[in-house]
């Protein structure tokens, strides 16, 4: 549009500079009949057929012509118009034209405003009735959560507390809670709250949750000989991220595979011996997944609370042979 706009610009420019030498032509021409006044500069020089009468000419003195003297056959009359002031009115001509020009440019980004919010309006309407259907989900969901909650209590004091069919069922139920946070904590953006606790016991809960979870496919989680060291962040983020990635290493793994959590000078590893990632350069985009399970945001979420917290992360991996994410803790280490 802009490009369209300057080049009419620069015709109607051509054609107005053209005028000009058309109307002081005509001046010239009534001016000839008595040439008294300033009005143009006026000189003699001898007749000669080779150059025509009544035709505007431009030099490095201005612009001129000449004229017949009626009775003589030898001289003919000069008015130039001199330099300066045919600039001048050039520059007049300018101002007057090029005076539309921040108008219709303050025009066109008024109207390009316009038509983008008329067509993004749609667009975010969508988003805001997509976020108020996911939080009226959230809020809707609780309500069967409770339900199955307060049945499997019951259904643990009839048949003990060490059942393994009521503590995987209680997992599958945390399972499904986790998710719930994640989908509220991609919704919320307030401020997290900072507290000390130990990354050990930390892990070792997550470990034994989902130990119980992915037993039936005979997949281990191994803390080893991990050292007690104190994280200084958000608890329950940190536990997201720490729990996105335990399920994702017990979903995805191999029967009898291994999960294994470790810790090498500052950066905490989680290793599996699972089916691999093709593309570890784009685990972290949003709704990206190389399956068909899930929606795509469980480690888009990750990549978002660490860097909410200041955690570094980063993956390798071979497809067929497993994959390994590594946080880096050294600005949440407390002391």
């Amino acid at each position: 549009m802009g490009l369209f706009y300057a080049f009419v610009l620069y015709r109607n420019y051509r054609e107005a500079q053209k005028k000009l030498d058309h109307r002081i032509l005509q001046e010239m021409r009534i001016f000839s009949f008595r040439p008294t006044g300033t009005a143009f500069d006026v000189s003699f020089d001898s007749a000669d057929v080779h150059k025509a009468l009544g035709v505007l000419r431009h030099d490095r003195k201005g612009v001129h012509a000449r004229f017949a003297i009626p009775g003589s056959r030898n001289y003919v009359l000069v008015l130039t118009l001199g330099s300066d002031r045919y600039k001048k009115r050039i520059a007049t001509l300018r101002r007057e034209l090029f005076s539309t020009v921040p108008l219709f440019f303050f025009l066109i980004a008024a109207l390009s405003a316009l038509f983008s919010l008329y067509a993004l309006y749609p667009l975010k309407r969508a988003l805001e009735l997509n976020e108020e259907f996911v939080r009226d989900l959230l809020h809707d969901v609780n309500t069967p959560l409770s339900t199955l909650r307060i049945n499997l209590g019951l259904l643990r004091r009839r048949l003990g507390s060490d059942d393994r069919v009521v503590r995987r069922m209680e997992e599958s139920l945390d399972t499904i809670d986790g998710m719930q946070k994640n989908l509220r904590s991609f919704l919320d953006r307030h401020p997290l709250a900072v507290e000390t606790f130990s990354l050990r016991e930390l892990l070792a809960s997550r470990c034994d949750r989902f130990g119980v979870l992915y037993a039936s496919r005979g997949i281990r989680y191994m803390l080893g000989d991990f050292p007690d060291l104190k994280v200084r962040t958000n608890k329950e983020a940190f536990e997201r991220i720490v729990d996105n990635l335990l399920d994702n290493a017990g979903k995805y793994n191999r029967p009898g595979g291994e999960v294994r959590i470790g810790y090498e000078n500052g950066v905490l590893v989680v290793e599996d011996t699972g089916k691999g990632i093709e593309h570890p350069e784009r685990i972290f985009e949003r709704h990206y997944r190389e399956g068909d399970r899930g929606l795509g945001l469980g480690l888009h979420i990750v990549k978002k609370f660490c860097d909410v917290l200041g955690i570094g992360i980063s993956v390798e991996s071979t497809p067929g042979e497993g994959s390994r994410f590594r946080l880096d803790l050294h600005r949440v280490m407390a002391g």
